[in-house]
């Protein structure tokens, strides 16, 4: 057993007024002011020596490019490890393109690895603790109404020597598109109210970190939208399906029509999520010395293989829209990163995948995760780069909004299935013995 030691890092990063927010392609007018500032999270543990760290970003993705970037400053300026660095994003629709130089001052990855190097910094002794709970309620499929969300909330608990929380790392898995392509202020939606939420609770100096479960295909359950699915209108979904008596392709509302989102929902929704992790954190026991951490990565071709069974015929190409991934290769390659960070006893693992993961993908690794006998397995989207919807193999003979994406960029119809294949032999070497 090592003792452990903890830093946490907070950083600004909100872009200038007028900067063009991502997520929706309907909206054409820039920012014209801020309502609440973004902000990168950082999380440092060291046990001996070796460590692994954790980045939140307040921002749409994070392309490769970018969080490459971050590594490399990160590196440079404390010495450590870049590869040991999990950047992951929160999803908000009410910030800038990660590539546009023109929206910040200063350079982007700059800003961002200011919270990580005040994290390995601000290192001290400290104890940790993880817990999870859960949160019906609040989230709902966006491509089946009547299909399940993931309502797992996933909580690790970092407390000084004497026991007091100096910072947590939450996970719950639903779109942060509370406000719609009609917002145009700056904001961080409802995972920035969760934050603030909890460090308000913790008291200055602290810090909450949200990262996103399986959220691809999930939208925010607040009271309005509730108010509409009762009314009796007919709905559309993603997926092209309407319910409530309409045929296919007739409906009065859309549920991903989120114009009209207000700024009281996204406190209503992030305080509710607050409210579990809160309920969460009285419950966990930290603990000032841990066996281990450890870091692993699988990389692979992310791209339609020669094997992969056809793509279905009925799938159409997605609208335009201006924030795509990063081009594929001349071979037509998506290289891409499966990243896992691990602590042993308490076992906890976090696995990341570069883009928007469903609640299926999100339940059935858990799932998986905990049978090889991991207490507190999280699966994390929009990690360490973004290759916008990995959908799971069962949802691509279906079709819809987020299927014609992964089949517009080429990716595999098996890239859920391939990414358990290439991670499962790495965790079974790291499970609790």
């Amino acid at each position: 057993m090592g003792k452990l030691k903890a830093g946490f890092g907070k950083s600004v990063i909100t872009p200038r007024v007028g900067s063009h927010l991502m997520g929706y392609a309907s909206r054409t007018s820039p920012s014209t002011g801020v309502h609440d500032d973004l902000h990168a999270r950082a999380l440092v543990l060291d046990v001996g020596g070796q460590g692994w760290a954790l980045c939140g970003v307040e921002l749409c993705y994070l392309r490769e490019p970018q969080v490459a970037a971050v590594r490399e400053i990160v590196q440079k300026r404390t010495g450590f490890p870049g590869d040991r660095l999990f950047v992951s994003a929160i999803h908000n629709h009410s910030g800038p393109d990660d590539q546009d130089v023109k929206s910040w001052d200063s350079p982007l990855a700059e800003l961002i690895a200011n919270a990580v190097v005040q994290a390995v910094e601000g290192m001290r002794p400290a104890r940790i603790g993880a817990g999870s709970g859960f949160l019906y309620g609040w989230s709902v499929n966006r491509r089946w109404l009547d299909r399940p969300v993931d309502p797992f909330v996933g909580v690790i608990r970092v407390d000084d020597n004497d026991g007091h929380a100096i910072g947590v790392v939450s996970n719950f898995g639903c779109h942060a598109v509370v406000l719609g392509y009609d917002n145009l202020l700056i904001s961080a939606d409802w995972p920035g109210v969760t934050s603030q939420t909890i460090e308000g609770m913790l008291g200055p100096g602290s810090v909450c970190i949200v990262t996103q479960g399986g959220s691809g295909d999930v939208n925010p359950l607040t009271s309005p939208v509730r108010s509409r699915i009762q009314s009796g209108i007919s709905i559309g979904t993603m997926k092209g399906r309407s319910y409530f008596g309409e045929p296919k392709g007739r409906f009065e509302w859309h549920i991903a029509d989120r114009g009209g989102g207000t700024f009281e929902e996204t406190t209503e929704l992030g305080r509710a999520v607050g409210a579990e992790i809160i309920h969460v954190m009285r419950t966990i026991i930290t603990k000032p010395s841990v066996d281990g951490l450890w870091v692993e990565r699988a990389t692979f071709d992310g791209s339609r293989q020669a094997d992969d069974p056809p793509y279905p015929m009925e799938v159409e190409t997605p609208p335009h829209m201006t924030e795509r991934p990063i081009p594929a290769g001349l071979d037509g390659e998506r290289p891409m990163e499966v990243m896992l960070m691990g602590v042993q006893q308490p076992n906890i693992v976090l696995v990341g995948e570069p883009g928007e993961i469903f609640a299926e993908t999100a339940v059935t690794m858990r799932q998986r995760m905990q049978t090889l006998g991991y207490e507190q397995p999280w699966a994390i989207g929009y990690a360490n780069g973004w290759q916008l919807y990995l959908p799971p193999t069962s949802a691509f003979p279906e079709g819809g909004y987020e299927v014609n994406w992964a089949v517009d960029l080429g990716l595999s119809p098996t890239l859920q299935d391939r990414i358990w294949a290439a991670i499962q032999p790495i965790l079974r070497e790291h499970a609790p013995r």
